[in-house]
């Protein structure tokens, strides 16, 4: 009998060891999780809706070219069907994320752990691998415990929102090289004096860093930009750099925002009321306070380039980012495994055979939406038929 070690049981390990089951005759395998249960992380996906995949992924969407072999034989039909027949019907919203048809992450992780149980698959948490070992053609996984294995698959996701996390000494260990990972799909913090006040507030808009631009729902928490246009450009954010926030309605251009705002003057009492047709008032106020008015003051006495300095950050307000470090508000990281380690094709270790790469381990990340759960899918499925083959050409 042929045994396979799977070394972490999130959304990758997990769908690789249903597949590599039911693809595969005379096999043990065996999951190896750290934590005391696995599929920890997949019960927080989309705020516990599980957003599961999406239905307009593409190799294009992520930063890295390495995915488009993998997501070009696992795509989201692939995934879709394949979730279908293990007794997990997904639907789709008008956005293109899918999700269980429960919505409910619980049940999608129930269900996995059904498929695992019906397939006798081992399962040891509480489990720290402390390193990995290659004689006499065998992996020997070191630990408390240590089980050998005809094959490995390495999936043991990325430092975001995971503690105490130790995949970067197994990857040092086994002669891997890193790019230094950095939190990505998180809130970018920020010095700017006015969050407090804004604490809580969400509103419709875009943000622009650099070459790069989202939209979406803004949120402001007390130090940092949130929301999903904000996670999707984290990656991008440094020290000093300007964002820039753009507030209008894609129904009012400039001209008419500045008519509607010196039309809420003629009418209003005070400067606090003319951009109640637009903001909340406690981003109206932090504006009228950026362009140099009080909020409780007469909107009579403006002049020309008062309007004009209000429309202006209406469109363009800028704030001030900083790079993100704190990795447990992080949906995964940017960085990681260099990709060119591994085959593209097979996820197998150039340099190590036998051993398989899977999931947010390697340096593939890719925006919210199911966008990096697809990934995680699509390589446990990939590495799970390329174990096949490698158990059926080298293990007798």
């Amino acid at each position: 009998m042929k045994h396979i070690i799977i070394i972490g049981g999130g959304a990758s390990g997990i769908l690789a060891a249903i597949r590599l089951a039911d693809i595969t005759e005379d096999v043990h395998i065996t999951i190896v999780e750290k934590n005391e249960r696995i599929g920890k992380k997949l019960l927080t996906t989309g705020n516990g809706r599980c957003n599961i995949t999406n239905a307009h992924i593409s190799a294009l969407s992520y930063d890295s070219a390495f995915v488009k072999d993998v997501l070009s034989r696992y795509d989201f039909h692939f995934t879709k069907d394949y979730f279908t027949s293990l007794g997990l019907p997904i639907k789709e919203d008008d956005t293109g994320r899918c999700y269980p048809l429960s919505e409910n992450a619980n049940n999608c992780l129930n269900i996995f752990l059904a498929a695992l149980r019906k397939r006798h698959i081992d399962i040891l948490t509480s489990f720290e691998v402390k390193n990995i070992k290659k004689q006499s053609g065998r992996f020997i996984v070191c630990g408390e415990k240590n089980p050998e294995a005809d094959a490995v698959l390495l999936a043991v996701g990325s430092a975001a929102s995971v503690k105490g996390y130790n995949g970067a000494d197994l990857l040092h260990n086994l002669r891997f090289s890193c790019q230094k990972p950095s939190p990505a799909l998180c809130p970018i913090p920020t010095d700017e004096s006015f969050f407090k006040e804004l604490k809580g507030v969400r509103v419709k808009g875009g943000i622009t860093l650099g070459e790069h631009c989202e939209s979406g729902e803004i949120q402001f928490a007390e130090n940092a930009l949130s929301g999903i246009c904000a996670f999707n450009l984290a990656k991008y954010a440094q020290d000093g750099v300007v964002a820039t926030l753009d507030f209008h309605n894609e129904a009012f251009d400039k001209r008419r925002t500045q008519e509607m705002i010196r039309q809420k003057a003629a009418q209003a009492a005070q400067n606090a009321e003319l951009l109640d047709f637009l903001l909340p008032r406690k981003l109206a106020f932090v504006l009228l306070k950026q362009a140099g008015l009080k909020p409780s003051g007469n909107p009579q006495t403006l002049e020309d380039q008062d309007f004009e300095k209000l429309t202006d950050l209406v469109f363009a307000f800028p704030v001030r980012v900083k790079k993100p470090t704190d990795f447990r508000n992080a949906q995964t990281v940017c960085g990681g495994l260099d990709a060119a380690q591994v085959d593209p094709h097979t996820l197998q270790a150039r340099h190590l055979p036998g051993l398989f790469v899977s999931g947010e381990l390697l340096d593939a990340d890719g925006p919210c939406g199911g966008y990096n759960l697809q990934w995680a899918w699509s390589s446990g499925m990939c590495a799970a038929d390329s174990i096949k083959a490698y158990l059926e050409k080298n293990i007798d």
